[in-house]
């Protein structure tokens, strides 16, 4: 299965490894060993953009795939889909009509579609991603990551390109994708239709980020971000331009798209924590002039920390800064040690949980750690801020696993009101609040497959 036209590759130390665990599909196919001229019986597994057969597998955003069918006489016919690059073709033959719809199903949502130009219009969308509209299926809509080919011509780059595919699907992030295009000139990564506005983009054009829904992000994010930790990979991309807000939707959705993954490198999630305390410090020290600020000044977070604890302390300029937790929560990311495990339990969350009115549900725990969850349940536009509920969660860090939320209970946001920044409450805070621990074969024979792949074929 490893002549040089062979498309299958070995699963071990890759990062279909690490991520297609979950079996989407699994039957039992023919395939063709052109190298031996076998026909041989195998297993096969679908998973997030990998087809694995044994110990190897095919990346499918790599490839394209047709079906052919024969239909001898008294017979109820062949059906052979053939999944191709320009590297060679591979050839799965499916016991009947029934279980090859099974496997295009999968195939349609990762390899990769060519001809988009003739599928689909592409609308532009102000300040968000843009639309993909179909020209068939009552005009549906996508939102649409387009990738231009030239910026992809380093194998390394276009390497990156596919590792991000299998990140959105395994995460099944938004905007959750369900197909690949190409044409000449670009790739398109079409997601479910949504309107996704970058932080960037949302600072510039005057949103404004009032202290809930700033907590909010960087709780979310720290979350994200945990998840990659938790199956050892890192986002390697994380700023103002690729973390997009949903803004149509009633709750607050986020996505970290454009991860830059490299496989057998040296970059870890420390990187990732320290962007993401980059980001709020560009949030926080934004100005009224419209700067984004470019280069982190530490001796300024912490000479605001030292003015905000005398008493009578008055606010600064920076409009997006509310309180000493929040520089402190700044200082921390910025600097090296931190784990994305202290940063979840970090005070800032604690007070702004404070902050909000209690509706328990169902018992609680008390071992369990009260935190604000990836659904904060609130409306937001551009401008304001509609509705401040909130939903939290009970999350024990303790064997944890990432995408499970347990004992939720609903909240909401009683005083929103800004609070007198307070290093002495923050000091005072109980020292178990910043400790935690880490979650951790039948076979045949044939000369060639011409007598099978010369009947009529169809895509």
């Amino acid at each position: 299965m490893h002549d040089q036209k062979c498309l299958f590759q070995k699963l071990e130390g890759t990062l279909a490894e690490k991520l297609c665990v979950k079996e989407l599909l699994k039957e039992q196919v023919i395939i063709y060993v052109q190298k031996t001229k076998e026909f041989l019986l195998k297993d096969m597994v679908i998973s997030f953009n990998a087809l694995i057969i044994d110990n190897s597998y095919i990346e499918l955003s790599k490839c394209q795939f047709e079906e052919r069918v024969s239909k001898p006489k008294n017979n109820e016919g062949v059906n052979v889909i053939i999944i191709k690059n320009t590297a060679g073709k591979e050839y799965l033959i499916t016991s009947n009509s029934q279980q090859s719809l099974r496997i295009k199903i999968y195939l349609k949502k990762f390899c990769v579609n060519k001809n988009y130009s003739g599928k689909y219009r592409l609308l532009e969308q102000k300040n968000c991603l843009p639309l993909s509209q179909s020209y068939k299926k009552n005009n549906q809509h996508f939102t649409t990551l387009k990738f231009e080919k030239k910026q992809l011509e380093e194998n390394q780059e276009l390497q990156m390109f596919h590792n991000q595919l299998t990140i959105m699907h395994a995460f099944q992030s938004i905007p959750n994708v369900v197909r690949v295009c190409e044409d000449a000139q670009r790739y398109y990564i079409l997601g479910e239709s949504m309107k996704l506005q970058s932080l960037e983009s949302l600072l510039l054009n005057g949103f404004e980020f009032k202290e809930v829904p700033i907590v909010s992000i960087i709780f979310m994010t720290l979350q994200t971000i945990q998840k990659y930790q938790a199956k050892t990979i890192y986002h390697g991309n994380i700023n103002l331009q690729n973390i997009f807000i949903n803004v149509n939707s009633p709750t607050l959705q986020i996505a970290l798209l454009f991860p830059k993954y490299k496989e057998h490198n040296v970059k870890n999630i420390e990187k990732d924590i320290f962007n993401v305390g980059k980001l709020l410090y560009q949030i926080t020290f934004y100005t009224s002039r419209g700067e984004i600020p470019q280069d982190i000044n530490l001796n300024l977070i912490q000479s605001l920390m030292d003015q905000w604890s005398l008493p009578n302390s008055q606010r600064t300029q920076y409009r997006f800064l509310y309180r000493v937790s929040q520089l402190n929560l700044l200082n921390q990311l910025l600097s090296p040690g931190i784990t994305v495990e202290i940063a979840l339990i970090h005070q800032w969350f604690v007070n702004i949980k404070q902050n909000l009115k209690i509706e328990p549900k169902q018992h609680m725990s008390k071992a369990l750690l009260s935190t604000i969850v990836e659904e904060q349940e609130f409306h937001m536009t551009s401008s304001q801020i509609l509705d401040h509920r909130v939903t939290i969660t009970q999350q024990s860090y303790q064997e944890y696993e990432p995408d499970e939320e347990l004992y939720p209970i609903r909240c909401q946001l009683i005083n929103i009101t800004q609070m007198i920044p307070s290093k002495k409450k923050h000091d005072a805070a109980n020292p178990s609040l910043f400790r935690s621990k880490t979650f951790t074969n039948s076979t045949m024979k044939r000369d060639s497959l011409n007598g099978i792949t010369k009947q009529s074929s169809f895509k």
